[in-house]
């Protein structure tokens, strides 16, 4: 585990280019179009705006496109080879802001060579809202515009959420798995709290690598739920137990792997949250890491948002 916690301190002092070259690690190839002949490299092609992404330069904006707005960061590396790309999407009752106060995935991703989009539900705080036939289609699109624009690794694109945000990611691995090279979800259950998941009986012929975090004591998302998934998935892809990556009174960490080398991990957990919706408590519906009203803790075992970005790190397409 010493290159996993080396790159995960490296990444969160803002220090790019840090992975791991272990076994974990799938063979990505690193380039995207127009990033030249391998032999004989041109210089990377400049940003292309559209009707949407107006500003193609480099730092944090919101864009509003396809009906809905995304926080945006474009490190300034990205100007010069093919970044990765990562997508972090929040849960009901949440924005982009509030999503980052909780993961600061755009604080790590941006420092490990990655584009990272937030984007926010329609609506205003607490009252905002996935709809899940309608604004999947939004985000997909607008993925697609920013993996044009910015000339974005094709073997580097990557979607974790919360909750709502966790749904959408289970619906990407399934209805996305051609262009989605690893995913995160957290807290989203087997198609529980009224949201649909991934149906892996239907799903698409890539198997996508996944780290579910789930609490045991989620009071929104029950944890059955987390262990109805995880059985789900290690059916449908044929994997079995390879390590235990973690372990202690308080969480377990496991890797599972099959033949073909697709990795699923699986993270569940006791730490709690205070925070209760009306008068029902989250309990472990929380961001371990953080230390947040939505947050496990800033104390966790587990920094979320850093072990995401490691495992997008660990596994490109």
């Amino acid at each position: 585990m010493l290159v996993r916690t080396t790159c995960l301190v490296a990444l969160a002092s803002g220090i790019a280019g840090c992975s791991d070259t272990g076994a974990d690690r799938e063979g990505g190839t690193g380039g995207s179009a127009g990033s030249g002949d391998a032999g004989a490299p041109g210089p990377f092609p400049s940003p292309v705006p559209d009707d949407c992404i107006r500003d193609v330069s480099t730092g944090f904006r919101q864009i509003d496109c396809e009906e809905l707005q995304f926080d945006v960061e474009v490190p300034e590396v990205c100007l010069e080879r093919a970044c990765g790309l990562i997508f972090d999407v929040h849960g009901l009752g949440m924005n982009a802001e509030l999503e980052e106060l909780h993961t600061k995935i755009r604080q790590v991703g941006t420092g490990g060579g990655y584009i990272v989009v937030q984007p926010s539900a329609p609506g205003m705080v607490p009252d905002t809202s996935w709809d899940n036939d309608v604004n999947d289609a939004h985000v997909f699109a607008f993925m697609q515009r920013i993996i044009a624009s910015f000339h974005v690794d094709a073997d580097r694109v990557h979607i974790g959420g919360l909750s709502q945000g966790g749904f959408m990611t289970w619906r990407f691995i399934c209805e996305h798995a051609d262009v989605i090279a690893s995913a995160a979800p957290i807290a989203a259950g087997q198609d529980s709290a009224g949201q649909r998941g991934c149906d892996f009986a239907s799903a698409a012929s890539r198997q996508v690598p996944i780290f579910y975090t789930h609490g045991r004591t989620d009071g929104l998302v029950p944890f059955t739920t987390a262990s109805a998934q995880r059985d789900t998935v290690l059916a449908a892809y044929g994997l079995s137990e390879s390590e235990v990556v973690e372990m202690s009174a308080e969480h377990d960490w496991r890797r599972y792997r099959n033949p073909a080398g697709t990795v699923f991990e699986f993270l569940e957990h006791d730490w709690e949250t205070a925070f209760a919706l009306g008068a029902r408590p989250l309990g472990g519906h929380c961001v371990p890491g953080s230390g947040e009203f939505l947050g496990c803790g800033a104390d966790n075992a587990v920094n979320w948002g850093q072990a995401v970005v490691q495992f997008y790190m660990d596994h490109p397409r």
